[in-house]
């Protein structure tokens, strides 16, 4: 009898289960319609089956299994593959399993899965490849260094029974490579006898997605996994892995002090209870989790939040470290007050769960989860292959084939005894405490034996265990106890949905955004788009609101993002009812707008938006006072940790990006350093009056996306008018802009803010036009060097683990970017960055094959083409036109139409290197360790190039500012407001040919391509005045262009060798001659369209003498 498997109702796919004659495990989905298609496999292999005195065994094999299979031997070919085909790869190693999966174009499915099945036929496991993916293991390992998650991991291992087979380890070079070789130990052989002994069929599972159907997947699953061999082997889980407990109760029930890199407090309660996964119809620890966690009124989060003492409460699970045991956490984030109450916020935990122990499990608490578990399932969205199929191979190990899907989420049974009975596994005798903080730093002398970290275990205080057993065990009532100290349980949640219904659609969908007519005055643009796609009740709501106080300076700014904070914890206990169900919003601060987001089921979306806006307009505004002391304490203190961390503790790699916005970006935001020195003089009464300036004048713009009609688009955007009291609105906004590079090449050295950090880090952007050519041919050089670059630097050089080359876009221009995480010497990664490009340029010359090139070029129409998933998705593909204020929702469409018309061949891909790659300007952005160690050495015979004498340098962060400052060229976004009303009588404008100007020529609209310009001069009012000779395939005109937006903008097409549009603009006359004109009327912009042919410079309108008739 065949499987029915569930899905939620976006899934048009058709998903089938079966079993191959080896005892594989698989589901296939199919849809004929899909643009991506994916697999993965997960075997229940994992940290816990290597030997314990091979830390990282693992690891290592799953590293070692991308090397090559015999029908496919050659290094980075799968990689190189998967890229070139629109795809992507991964994989990762937990302690019970090991995960594999892709994505890739559909067409190229069945070629993918061939390669990507022989890691478990026939892998190579090639000897010569150990030393070369152990310093590729060892580089994983350094970038976790410093982060809180793998410290913890490190400490798991000093705490674990060494009698029971848990530990964990992502090994290193000396685990792996040192230490066994002391020993006499042959890893290699070590790691071919893991995968031998324990990667068998039976253990395997696997899921397929793809547009064939579900009898053609079937038979590609069992040609190409069908020889995986079935080894019989039954690996146990849960108390079946060992008769000796995980952890032995004096090495667990203790307190852990730590003392972190970053400026992070945190009190965590952790317990293991028993193996959950078989009882994933009951969840019983849903229960425990949802009141624990809950931050409603009366909740152990309210009251804390209360005391001042807590900015943050959440319950978590043990992820995967799980499968012979499971871990309950409840952990709180800390004030700094809060950092010496751990035995307060024990008394009321405790108290908290012992009210839940003694009371009856609440039925109507089970059925309103269970309810709202069923909803939120039945509207799931829908997810790329990429994670879909991770998931289902994954889920494919704990659950019948019909549950894949439903079964993580759904709460089938209603198991109170059983609910229970995990509450009374939280108990003090099996608790573990741990506490961490830079406070404690005096306290923690001890070392962890994985990350060398800063640690200490210490016996639980016994005035703290006698107040918390009180707490546990007080009261004879179930409920007297916590209430007495404001804690109950919470009410029933209003934001459950019930309309589910789906709006009426139009007579005929708009495929795109567009802009309503009929809007207000002060909220005249409204975006929108019905859907029609994803047919669910759900909706997504963005504002961006422009003041120009925002980024007036730096303590506006300061001021702002604390007080956007300040509203969302104002409204915590009551949103998070609407968060539980479903219903979720943001507010904060981005590229220069406050910015406030709503999504979720449409049905109480007003209800929230409503009471969300007159939030924002009653906190700080002066008629109500200033903002509440034990509000800003919790914000401030949080807000302080967040800037500390990114100023003094970001990644090496992160610095270079953020150095790279700071210098290229004015008007959105500032420097975290200024930042966090504006937020130490900012007091809580620096922030009274605020949301009346903010609000007093100001520009809002709606971005509106699903089950939502245009009327009801502009009823929520009149509604958010109202509850925020707008007043009047900007006739322009402030000014956001980006800056071009400097012409050549410019190294920016800089010290990294991390001192504990042990590496480098380079960035290199090539700042490139956003024409439309440019764009495509860009996304095509890029898929064809990624995978290149990522397989020379990291996998054959071993730069380090975080190495990457693609393209990113900003507000006026395109990069290529590069960028290399190392404990190699900064210069010298640069050299083997510039190497990669030097040679992979003359290679692109008369190396690459037409073949190569096409397979290249039709991956990135597939990934162009490529449809959103859910409404998220959807957003995320227009954002950057509406955060950009361009408004281009069909610039993908354009680069599709583009690249389809043949433009994009290999002759244009060359000229658009020779002449535009090499030609532009780039930056090297350098950050070099501070932490004193030596770098690696370089390999035999490497060594760093010289820099030519023509390359610019900048030493330190205020001389490459400094410097940038006096030559910087900027080029601003939109910041015209054009009223609503105004739309209803656009007409799309009719553009002409140079060939018809003459000196009457009045309302003139062409597209031009700027041929060159004259040098800038000064009028008599100090604005800046050149003249740019353009022109289209009948002629060329010179333009007189006036103010730094008018002449920046035809320096960079002069630059790019790009286009402009101009409408509505005159004629003048200079000395008898034709000049063109753009005044206030009038128009001039970047375009990404072109001009037919090349422009005619031998009939020069402007070279042609007028005489004035007499009259």
């Amino acid at each position: 009898m065949s499987v029915v498997i569930k899905k939620p109702d976006t899934h048009r796919r058709e998903y089938a289960y079966f079993e191959l004659p080896n005892k594989l495990k698989a589901v296939v989905g199919s849809d004929p319609a899909c643009d991506k298609a994916g697999a993965a496999l997960t075997v229940n292999v994992g940290m816990c089956y290597e030997r314990k005195d091979l830390p990282g065994l693992a690891h290592f094999l799953e590293h070692m299994l991308f090397t090559g299979t015999k029908k496919y031997p050659k290094e980075g070919e799968y990689m190189e593959f998967i890229k070139q085909n629109a795809g992507t790869t991964n994989a990762n190693t937990a302690c019970y399993v090991t995960n594999y999966m892709f994505e890739i174009k559909p067409e190229a499915l069945e070629p993918a899965l061939d390669r990507f099945a022989r890691f478990f036929t026939e892998p190579l496991l090639t000897r010569d490849c150990t030393e070369r993916e152990i310093n590729a293991v060892d580089s994983e390992y350094q970038a976790g260094h410093t982060m809180p998650w793998w410290r913890y991991i490190g400490i798991m291992n000093m705490s674990a029974n060494p009698d029971h087979p848990f530990h964990v380890a992502v090994g290193n070079n000396k685990v792996l490579k040192d230490d066994p070789k002391e020993r006499g130990v042959d890893l290699y052989d070590e790691m071919v006898k893991l995968y031998n002994d324990f990667y068998s069929a039976n253990g395997m599972t696997v899921c397929v997605i793809g547009k064939e159907s579900i009898a053609e997947l079937e038979a590609m699953v069992k040609d190409k996994f069908g020889a995986v061999v079935n080894k019989g082997l039954s690996l146990p889980l849960g108390d079946a892995v060992s008769d000796k407990p995980p952890f032995l109760p004096k090495d667990w029930n203790r307190l852990l002090l730590q003392c972190p890199v970053k400026d992070i407090k945190e009190l965590k309660f952790s317990w293991v209870i028993p193996y959950q996964a078989p009882l994933w119809k009951t969840k019983p620890g849903a229960y425990a989790s949802h009141l624990l966690g809950h931050e409603g009124k009366g909740s152990l989060t309210a009251v804390l939040k209360e005391r001042g003492i807590i900015s943050g409460c959440s319950t978590s699970r043990g992820a995967w470290l799980e499968g012979a045991f499971s871990l309950f956490h409840v952990s709180f984030d800390l004030t700094d007050s809060g950092v010496h109450e751990v035995a307060e916020i024990g008394r009321l935990l405790f108290t908290y769960i012992g009210m839940l122990q003694r009371a009856d499990v609440k039925v109507w608490i089970l059925e309103e989860m269970q309810k709202l578990r069923q909803v939120q399932f039945r509207f799931g969205e829908d997810r790329r292959p990429f994670d879909l199929a991770a998931q289902i191979a994954g889920s494919l190990q704990h659950h019948p084939a019909a549950e894949v899907l439903a079964g993580p989420s759904q709460l089938y049974e209603l198991d109170p005894s059983g609910t229970a009975a995990l509450l009374k596994c939280l108990t003090l005798e099996g608790v573990r405490v741990t506490h961490q903080a830079k406070v404690l730093a005096d306290r923690c002398t001890d070392r962890d034996t994985s990350y060398d970290s800063p640690m200490k275990f210490e016996p639980l205080d016994a005035s703290w265990l006698e107040i918390w057993s009180t707490a546990l065990s007080s009261g004879n009532s179930a409920e007297s106890a916590g209430s007495a100290l404001g804690l109950r349980l919470p009410e029933p949640n209003p934001f459950i949905p019930e309309d589910l219904s789906l709006k009426a659609p139009a007579a005929q969908a708009a495929r795109l955004p567009s802009r309503l007519p009929g809007t207000t005055k002060l909220l005249g643009y409204v975006f929108h788009r019905q859907d029609d796609v994803f047919k669910q009740p759900k909706a997504r709501i963005h504002f961006n609101i422009r003041s120009p106080f925002i980024c007036k300076n730096v303590q506006n700014y300061v001021k702002v993002s604390l007080w956007t904070r300040v509203v969302e914890e104002a409204l915590a206990d009551y949103s998070y009812d609407a968060d539980v169900a479903g219903l979720r919003y943001s507010l904060g601060v981005s590229s220069s707008a406050l910015t406030l987001s709503f999504s979720g089921f449409h049905d109480k979306l007003g209800v929230l938006i409503d009471a969300v806006a007159k939030k924002m307009r009653e906190i700080a505004a002066k008629k109500t006072g200033s903002v509440p002391e034990n509000l800003f304490k919790i914000v401030a203190d949080s807000y302080g940790d967040q800037l500390r961390n990114a100023a003094f503790h970001s990644r090496p790699i992160s610095q270079c990006a953020m150095r790279a916005s700071e210098l290229l970006g004015k008007g959105s935001g500032f420097p975290v350093e200024q930042m966090y020195e504006a937020f130490g003089e900012t007091k809580r009464e620096s922030l009274d009056g605020l949301s009346d300036v903010l609000f007093r004048s100001c520009h809002v713009e709606a971005f509106v996306l699903g089950n939502a009609t245009p009327d009801d688009a502009r009823a929520l955007a009149k509604s958010l008018e109202k509850s925020l009291a707008l007043k009047r609105p900007l006739d322009i906004l402030p000014e956001v802009a980006e800056a071009a590079l400097p012409p050549g090449r410019t190294v920016w050295s800089l010290d990294s803010t991390d001192k504990d950090d042990p590496n480098h880090a380079v960035l290199m952007r090539l700042q490139l036009s956003k024409s439309i050519e440019d764009s495509a041919l860009l996304s095509v050089l890029c898929k064809i060097l990624g995978s290149k670059f990522f397989d020379v630097l990291r996998t054959q050089q071993q730069l380090g683990y975080i190495v990457g080359m693609g393209s990113t876009v900003g507000l006026a221009f395109n990069y290529l970017v590069a960028q290399v995480q190392t404990e190699f010497h900064p210069d010298y990664t640069r050299g083997r960055i510039d190497a990669f490009f030097d040679e992979h340029f003359a290679w692109l010359e008369s190396g690459i094959t037409e073949e190569e090139f096409k397979t290249c070029c039709d991956g990135v129409l597939s990934e162009l083409m490529t449809k959103p998933k859910n409404l998220a998705e959807e957003y995320s593909s227009f954002s950057r036109e509406f955060s950009q204020r361009t408004y281009n929702f069909d610039r993908k469409d354009k680069l599709v139409a583009y690249i389809e018309s043949g433009k994009v061949n290999l002759a244009a891909l060359r000229t658009f290197v020779k002449e535009k790659v090499l030609a532009a300007p780039r930056i090297y952005i350098q950050v070099k360790k501070v932490l004193d160690k030596e770098d690696k050495p370089l390999p035999d015979g490497a060594k760093t190039p010289e820099d030519p004498p023509e390359m610019r340098r900048w030493n330190g962060y205020e001389t490459g500012c400094k410097e940038f400052k006096t030559i910087a060229k900027w080029f601003p976004m939109n910041t015209a407001v054009v009223p609503a009303q105004s739309l209803i009588k656009l007409r799309k404008p009719k553009f002409g040919k140079v060939k018809d100007l003459h000196p009457e020529s009045r309302g003139v609209n062409l597209i031009l391509k700027v041929l060159k310009c004259g040098e800038p001069e000064e009028d008599k009012s100090g604005q800046r005045v050149i003249e740019a000779s353009c022109g289209d395939h009948t002629g060329c005109v010179s333009l007189r262009l006036r103010g730094d937006s008018q002449v920046n903008l035809a320096l960079e097409a002069v630059r790019q060798g790009g286009c402009v549009r101009i409408q509505n603009a005159k004629a003048i006359m200079i000395r008898c001659y034709i000049r063109i004109a753009i005044d206030k009327w009038g128009k001039l912009a970047a375009t990404d369209e072109t001009i037919d042919g090349e422009v005619d410079e031998k009939n020069d309108i402007s070279a042609v003498e007028y005489e004035l008739a007499e009259k």
